[in-house]
């Protein structure tokens, strides 16, 4: 550190030490360099939760599904079905060729709101098993067939959808023919 000129005088506080800032300047000095630490740590922050929506999210906007209707809901008893192996498609074949079920009946269900799953499915279970022993064939009641129904979940439900379809199902592999009665 260079001494100062011969004859230089070197500025001194009030105490005769070297000069201070005054102390309304140095808050305002303490003030700023806070201020300044606080906006820098809201940027990081910020920063740090833009990449992680942009990871996770992609920054795409908030999307509404739609439901459209299932092709199950619009089969008609007498129809002989084939479902696609993960169930999205429903084929009406010739109830001559083999097929994966038949449908022997359906109904709406009654009511305005969500009454749950267990609700609707008993509902759906005691409807098709009254309309049953009208459709199917005596002869084949004996044999190897099981039930099933589909129902609408609550999504369905919530956009109007009530309907109930009843199927009869060979408990292993495909039916062919009709099991109707008098058919």
């Amino acid at each position: 550190m260079s001494s100062p000129a011969r004859g230089a005088e070197r500025p001194t506080g009030p105490s005769g030490g070297s000069a201070r800032l005054a102390p309304g300047r140095a808050r305002h000095r303490r003030a700023v360099t806070i201020g300044l630490v606080a906006l820098l740590v809201v940027a990081i922050i910020g920063a740090a939760a833009g990449i992680t929506a942009w990871l996770t999210h992609g920054f795409r906007s908030q999307g509404t599904v739609g439901y459209h209707q299932a092709a199950v809901f619009s089969v008609r008893a007498g129809d002989c079905i084939n479902l696609t192996p993960n169930g999205t498609a429903v084929h009406v074949v010739p109830c001559a060729s083999a097929h994966t079920a038949e449908v022997f009946g359906t109904f709406r269900v009654a009511g305005g709101t969500w009454p749950g799953t267990a609700a609707v499915q008993q509902k759906a279970a005691s409807g098709c098993s009254s309309r049953l022993a009208g459709y199917l064939n005596p002869q084949l009641a004996a044999t190897n067939l099981t039930q099933s129904y589909v129902y609408p979940g609550q999504q369905a439900w919530d956009a109007g959808e009530r309907s109930v379809v009843c199927e009869v199902r060979a408990t292993s592999g495909t039916l062919t023919g009709s099991v109707r009665s008098g058919v």
